[in-house]
């Protein structure tokens, strides 16, 4: 079997989980029964039949599942097992699989670009409702709520960062944060969230690169050309740039039409310098837009600003990628970055992360805990297939779809032999060959190499 297989690389996963390691961690966090009904492995058996979601079930049906493993409880006793220890047992079993991730040689889909990108970096946060009396622990801006910020390889399904904050944190500590593990060739990819000067020059010092979307309110400036000098030789600085003014670049653009300034610099203290690229939206995206910005807006207290009524007419990206790769090139990388949007809404959809009940806090961090072990493992073992159709079948798989039923299958492959593994695999690629085909109308300017 070649190491590149995904039955191979699942292999190679889960064997971090052993019998053992499993129930050194359930001694090292207290996870321990006298009794030994529900004891570790066990305890994962019923989590990954349950897709990690304790909170989709009542009490009740949970101890309905433990049944049909000859596990009988009380619901006050499997309430009672809900517990600190448990949650750092959980912590530690994510931690370990983390790890393992960089352990492995995943294949790497490579995109047809100008540079052969060493990791697409995506990065974002979602939010979870959580119940009101979890609010002192996780405060959220309306109610109580725990924000996940994650970063992850598109090219590999790879988990690069991962913090799990109060509903209310801001954005902005993540991007500082996960810039320890930034590469040489890697490609960060980020909403306006984790917008800061110092995040992009610190990318670029590493030798990697960045695409961003500019805020609303951002100032560029280019070299003046005829800027006014003191009698002793230095430069007058309030004339040394000119502003470029943005909404004059509309007046003289077309829909749809792509423009691009090699050098201008950001920021009206800082003085970054970056290559500016200028998208005018199509009326249908615009239109789009303004739904989203209205969207926000009665979510939000407050008024929006004029200022980004006024640019919703444009996409104004900031890069320190070379000139070598073409303005529609970068316009099409930043596009990717919803991949990570895609990611979330399965997760809350199809895996269920986010179904609020009415339950005790320990519960609820068990059933964080669980859905993420889930949600990664998922993640991955999907792009290994996404990887695999390609290269072996020429399709395009849906991510979503597979997820979904990857997930469903965790039950049967983190114990599984060789046989029961392959065999598994083979179902699922009938199915995903016949089913999880992604719909491709409009294909990007950047697609996946053969």
């Amino acid at each position: 079997m070649s190491p590149a297989h995904p039955v191979y690389l699942l292999k190679q996963l889960f064997s971090v989980l052993s019998f053992k390691t499993v129930q050194e961690l359930a001694v090292s966090t207290r996870f321990v029964e006298r009794e030994r009904k529900l004891n570790a492995v066990p305890f994962l058996d019923f989590l990954f039949k349950q897709g990690g979601n304790l909170s989709g079930f009542s009490l009740t049906e949970l101890c309905s599942t433990l049944m049909k493993q000859d596990i009988f409880v009380t619901k006050a006793a499997l309430n009672k097992r809900f517990n600190e220890n448990t949650v750092m047992f959980l912590k530690q079993i994510f931690g370990l699989l983390f790890e393992q991730q960089f352990q492995q040689h995943f294949p790497s889909m490579q995109l047809t670009t100008e540079i052969p990108f060493a990791r697409v970096r995506i990065l974002d946060g979602t939010t979870i409702s959580l119940p009101d009396q979890c609010g002192e622990d996780y405060p959220g801006t309306v109610g109580a709520g725990v924000k996940y910020q994650i970063e992850f390889d598109y090219l590999t399904g790879r988990f690069l960062y991962i913090d799990m904050q109060p509903g209310k944190a801001g954005d902005s500590s993540a991007g500082m944060k996960r810039l320890e593990s930034v590469q040489k060739n890697d490609l960060a990819l980020q909403d306006l969230g984790y917008y800061s000067y110092n995040v992009f020059r610190e990318i670029d010092e590493k030798g990697a690169y960045y695409v961003s979307r500019a805020r609303s309110d951002a100032r560029f400036y280019t070299d003046n050309p005829s800027p006014r000098y003191h009698k002793n030789g230095d430069i007058v600085k309030s004339s040394a740039y000119n502003r470029l003014i943005l909404e004059e670049e509309i007046a003289t653009m077309e829909r749809g039409e792509t423009r691009e300034h090699p050098m201008v610099y950001a920021g009206k203290n800082d003085k970054l310098p970056v290559r500016l690229v200028i998208y005018r939206l199509t009326v249908a995206e615009q239109r789009q837009r303004e739904s989203r910005i209205q969207r926000r807006a009665q979510k939000k207290s407050g008024q929006t600003k004029q200022k980004t009524k006024d640019m919703a007419g444009i996409s104004v990206f900031m890069t320190n990628l070379p000139m070598s790769v073409p303005a529609e090139e970068v316009v099409s990388l930043y596009r990717y970055r919803w991949q990570i949007e895609l990611l979330f809404r399965t997760w809350k959809t199809d895996l269920q992360v986010d179904i609020p009940r009415e339950m005790k806090k320990e519960r609820w961090e068990c059933h964080l805990y669980a859905e993420l072990i889930v949600l990664m493992l998922s993640t991955l073992i999907t792009y290994q297939l996404r990887s695999y159709f390609w290269q072996k079948k020429n399709i395009i798989l849906s991510e979503e779809i597979a997820m979904r039923e990857v997930a469903k299958e965790l039950k049967v492959l983190w114990r599984a032999r060789d046989a029961t593994i392959k065999n598994t695999f083979n179902r699922l690629g009938k199915f995903l060959t016949a089913n999880g085909r992604k719909s491709v109308k409009n294909p990007e300017i950047i697609g996946w190499m053969a």
